[in-house]
């Protein structure tokens, strides 16, 4: 092999020789970067103190109070029935009309479920929402009846309900008969933990 070739392979050797410690430094500072990160990811998965709390509902058997939102919930009435005005449905489908009860135990609590959403779901998490056409059905059947969560004044207006004060709050869905007995009431209000409260309705609830 001519000297000058073998000056160059040695040369390249030496160089590849030279830039192996840099490249393992390299390797081991991105391995201690990563330690913290996976003793962070596995306290997570562990559910140590001072991680994220998973957001999951409660369920409150029919008739008894939940608290949730800094409020008292109780489900009143949850009954499936053919809409009780002249409406087209669709074939197979029915109306479920729902009242329950709200009690915010502060002012705060008044203002903060102000603002919660109403709807009916399944066990595999199909979900319904509120069809304000059949509103008038129910409202008329329950006193003081608000159609969501605030004070019932009789006018356009909303107003926060009062601390201690019991709110009726009605609401009507329209639904696919089949799922009827799978059905439970969502409360759900922005940024409370538990996500949503599940209200459940009693057990003698039969298809319309």
């Amino acid at each position: 092999m001519p000297r000058s070739v073998h000056r160059s392979v040695v040369g390249r050797g030496l160089s590849v020789v030279r830039k192996q410690p840099v490249v393992r430094l390299r390797w081991l500072l991105a391995f201690a970067l990563l330690l913290p990160l996976a003793a962070v990811t596995d306290a997570v998965a562990a559910g140590h103190p001072g991680t994220p709390v998973m957001r999951q509902g409660q369920t409150v058997a029919f008739g008894r109070t939940g608290e949730y939102a800094g409020a008292a919930w109780r489900l009143v009435t949850f009954v499936p029935s053919a809409p009780r005005h002249a409406l087209r449905v669709r074939t197979g489908w029915t109306a479920v009309y729902v009242a329950l009860t709200v009690t915010p135990r502060d002012s705060a609590a008044g203002g903060r479920i102000q603002g919660c959403r109403l709807s009916v779901a399944d066990r595999g998490g199909h979900a319904w929402y509120p069809a304000g056409v059949l509103f008038t059905d129910i409202r008329r059947q329950v006193e003081d009846a608000a159609i969501g969560c605030f004070r019932h004044t009789g006018r356009f207006l909303r107003h926060p309900i009062p601390a201690g004060k019991t709110q009726n709050v009605v609401t009507a869905f329209l639904v696919p008969k089949a799922s009827v007995r799978d059905l439970a009431l969502r409360v759900l209000v922005p940024d409370a933990a538990p996500a949503y409260l599940r209200l459940v309705p009693g057990i003698d609830v039969k298809h319309a």
